[in-house]
């Protein structure tokens, strides 16, 4: 992290410069002309007024006019060589100024995106270190025992074999998130029916929610939708996923959908926990979990459900809209296109 801020301080600097260099150069060109046009008109003015004055003035010495004119050349050339100076070192000040506000402006984003990298590798290593650990722990107890029953040895299996499942299950969601920041390739894609779509989700989860007595209500819909199916599923099973796991024991999520200006809105109600008004800005960001999730409620997860739906809702040219309120229950409301 140290050498990524120094990184970023060296490029700051080294970008301020080469805006000021430019500011300076374009400054200084101005300058220039305007020094050479200013003398050129200056003296212009000085040699009509000389020969005004000749035909006016009888009872002068030789010279004595061009030596006046002379002087005040001479002055008007210091007194804008002073001025230049002046306004040049104003354009210093002014441009490094202005050099660093859009350095820092122009590296933003690069700041920001190498910030989000290391925060989610690090958070990527530590939720990987978590199984492995525990897998680990376990391993290194039972060599140390003497002896070790069948019993015993069937039951590190068994939790070594969830820890492994634990880790499948990360990686596959990291390798769809990360799919989802490649290029869209939408060759293959056509049009579908939200309605199978969303069917298929639901019965993907439908064994989770009836374990819990969770009863799953859907309005139909008629709206066709163009994508990749797989990809438009994967969008909907994580929210209603979290429906489900959120969700109180024998409780009901509504599933709804409406179409309006070309676009449908289908909506998953739950009435579950609800998201704090501090949780909720962040919701969507990689690994993210809020205190309830993670410490009250003890609720498996690692935070990547949200990001890759969030993604592939932009890929689709839409988004995903959400209501909650603490204790009551929420409302995520996905948009997409219609055809």
């Amino acid at each position: 992290m140290t050498a990524f801020k120094i990184d970023l301080t060296t490029a700051r600097t080294r970008l301020t410069l080469t805006y000021l260099s430019i500011i300076m150069a374009l400054t200084l060109g101005f300058s220039a002309v305007l020094y050479q046009q200013s003398i050129s008109e200056a003296a212009g003015n000085l040699q009509r007024q000389q020969r005004d004055l000749k035909d006016f003035l009888y009872f002068t010495r030789p010279g004595q006019i061009a030596q006046i004119n002379k002087q005040q050349m001479e002055l008007f050339r210091n007194n804008l060589i002073k001025r230049l100076i002046v306004l040049n070192l104003g354009m210093l000040v002014i441009g490094a100024w202005v050099s660093y506000v859009f350095a820092r402006r122009s590296l933003r984003p690069i700041e920001d995106t190498m910030e989000a990298q290391s925060r989610f590798t690090s958070d990527a290593a530590h939720e990987l270190r978590t199984p492995l650990t525990a897998m680990k722990t376990e391993i290194e107890v039972a060599l140390l025992a003497k002896t070790i029953s069948n019993k015993e040895a069937r039951e590190l299996l068994q939790s070594n074999l969830e820890e492994i499942d634990k880790l499948e299950t990360l990686t596959a969601a990291l390798l769809r998130l990360a799919r989802s920041g490649d290029a869209v390739i939408t060759t293959h894609w056509q049009d579908y029916k939200l309605q199978d779509i969303v069917d298929s989700a639901v019965a993907r989860l439908k064994d989770k929610a009836s374990a819990r007595n969770i009863k799953i209500k859907m309005t139909k819909t008629t709206a066709q939708v163009h994508g990749d199916p797989d990809q438009l599923m994967e969008l909907f099973v994580p929210l209603l996923g979290n429906a489900i796991k959120y969700s109180s024991d024998g409780s009901d999520i509504t599933i709804s959908s409406k179409i309006k200006d070309n676009k449908v809105f289908t909506s998953i109600t739950d009435k579950g926990i609800g998201i704090t008004e501090v949780d909720l800005p962040h919701i969507f960001e990689r690994f993210y979990r809020a205190d309830q999730s993670r410490n009250k409620s003890k609720i498996d997860g690692y935070g990547l459900g949200l990001s890759l739906a969030q993604a592939i809702a932009t890929n689709h040219k839409g988004k995903i809209n959400v209501t909650s309120t603490y204790g009551k229950g929420s409302t995520f409301s996905v948009e997409l296109p219609t055809v």
